[in-house]
Parts: C-alpha cells; structure tokens; sequence
C-alpha cells in the first residue's frame, strides 16, 4: 500500500469517484488523437515502459503494442480497475498493472527504457519529486515523457482556478517553460516539445466526470459560458459556443527528454 499524504487522500477519493466516468470520456476522445502516440514518442520494439498515474490506462494500451513489456502504475484502486478492465477488452498482453505513489516508484534504478506520464501532471503536489524519480528509474539513453495541458503563461492562473474549482485534486497546469526547466534542474538537458489542441469538446461531457465540492456544476457551466459569450479566453480553455453548447479546447503538449 502506497505512503498516503493529504493531497494523495484527495487524489484517491476524486479519481475514485471519477473512474468509471473518465474511462468513457478517454475512450470517446481517442478518435481525436491525430497522429499515433507510439510514433511521436518514438516507442521501439525492445523497450521497457513505466506508465505513471496511468489512470484508465489508455495510453499504457496504447504503447503496450510497440513495446517488449509495459507497466502501468496509479495510486487509484479504482482506476487501475478500469485499466484491467480495458485491457481484458483489447486482448494486449504484456502488461501489468501495480497500485502505488508516483513520487516514491517502488522500481530500482534504471529498470525501464520509456518511462511516461500523461494528463497526471497538473495533480501532483511536488512535480520536481515526480520528475525525479521518472528519471531514476529511467536507464541511460532512455527517453522520459511528460504530456499534460499546458496553458499560456499569461492564462494560467485563470486556468488553475477554474480547475480546482471543478476537480478539487487538481494542482497547477505547467506552462512548457516551466516543465522545460524542472528537466534542466535534473540536468536532462534540452527537451523536444510537441504541441497540440484536445477539442473541441462539451464542457458539460468534462463536468460528468468531475465531483467539485464548494461550487455546482450548473455554476462551473455558467462561468464558462460567459467566458465563452465574452470571445475574452480569460480562463485559457479557448471556450466557445456551438449548437446552444460550451464547447472547451485543452492546449497540451509532450514533453520528451532522453536521459544522458
């Protein structure tokens, strides 16, 4: 059983909550990818891959096929639940699934060649930590990968308020500056970035996976509905409406560094 922390208790209980919800949402997005993650990761055959707050498992499944052995961990009972579920679905095989905390991984030194984490990022109290240890248990000349949302820096704030306001668990959504320069703290030295937009997508399908605990729904909707009637973007979500719809688009990157 993972060391537990305030934070993490609220991590567990809102992706408890969330999991069944969020596996649907992931799935019905994954039509929007465009361009096969394996590819832009530069997944080989002869690699050995750590999935970190792997959540649902999406993206473990996707990259288990490219790769010699997968791991997916997350702290979240429930959501590696969802992930083994989804793996009995699509029939892949090496993968294995292991409850426990990002930023102690319970893996020696140098145990994997590819080691990701995606859309997990924005909920860590001590990215640094997690980075850290991504990169501890990455062997030399392996790649490690972040790919979260990443609002423009003068939107961020905004950003992190509308969030907390919706998933209590979240933290702060890194700008690429500032995820570049948790890799140069590690000395990773330069990183290759790839950016792109996840949306167009109903705010109303975001707020079904969300459990906020000071505000509604109804609210959360409303205040971005007014962002979006405003053309303003005060909130970073680019909102807009469509068919009587709010409709929000994510700006995410990938973050790559090859560990020297």
């Amino acid at each position: 059983m993972p060391k537990t922390s305030p934070h993490n208790e609220k991590i567990v209980d809102q992706h408890t909550r969330q999991a069944s919800s969020y596996a649907q949402l992931t799935q019905s997005m994954s039509g929007q990818i465009r361009a096969p993650r394996h590819v832009a990761i530069g997944a080989r055959p002869d690699d050995i891959l750590l999935d970190i707050a792997c959540g649902p498992g999406s993206l473990t499944l996707e990259l288990a096929p490219h790769v010699a052995r997968a791991t997916g961990l997350d702290i979240t009972p429930a959501m590696l639940d969802e992930a083994r579920a989804a793996q009995a679905r699509s029939g892949v095989q090496n993968v294995e699934w292991v409850q426990g905390d990002a930023a102690r991984l319970p893996f020696a030194d140098g145990s994997f060649s590819l080691v990701t984490c995606s859309a997990a990022f924005h909920h860590f109290e001590h990215p640094a930590r997690i980075l850290a240890e991504m990169t501890r248990v990455c062997r030399s000349g392996g790649r490690i990968v972040v790919s979260d949302v990443t609002p423009d820096a003068d939107k961020a704030q905004a950003y992190d308020r509308m969030e907390m306001m919706r998933d209590p668990s979240h933290r702060h959504a890194h700008c690429i500056p500032e995820l570049a320069e948790l890799g140069y703290e590690l000395e990773l030295g330069e990183a290759v970035t790839q950016s792109s937009l996840a949306g167009p997508m109903a705010y109303e399908a975001v707020l079904d996976t969300s459990f906020p605990e000071q505000w509604s729904r109804a609210d959360l909707l409303e205040l971005m509905r007014e962002d979006a009637v405003s053309g303003a973007d005060r909130n970073g979500f680019k909102a807009q409406i469509a068919d009587g719809k709010v409709l929000v688009t994510y700006p995410m990157s990938t973050i790559i560094w090859t560990r020297p």
